[in-house]
């Protein structure tokens, strides 16, 4: 039986998986944003609302 031909697609998914998970990529943009607005930069209410709960959560399970 041949071997199913894996696309150029889903070799990226596969890498992104393994080289780059998402929460590592969702923490990276939301520094991100936190330190554009703490320079004074403006954002989205909803965007605001996501970094304060980051934070709490980061706050409430800190790095030991």
């Amino acid at each position: 039986m041949p071997r199913k031909k894996i696309t150029y697609k889903q070799k990226r998914q596969m890498a992104y998986e393994k080289e780059l998970p998402i929460g590592d990529q969702l923490d990276a943009l939301l520094k991100a944003f936190d330190m554009l607005l703490q320079e004074g930069g403006d954002l989205p209410y909803e965007l605001i609302d996501i970094i304060e709960k980051w934070q709490a959560i980061k706050f409430k399970y800190p790095k030991i």
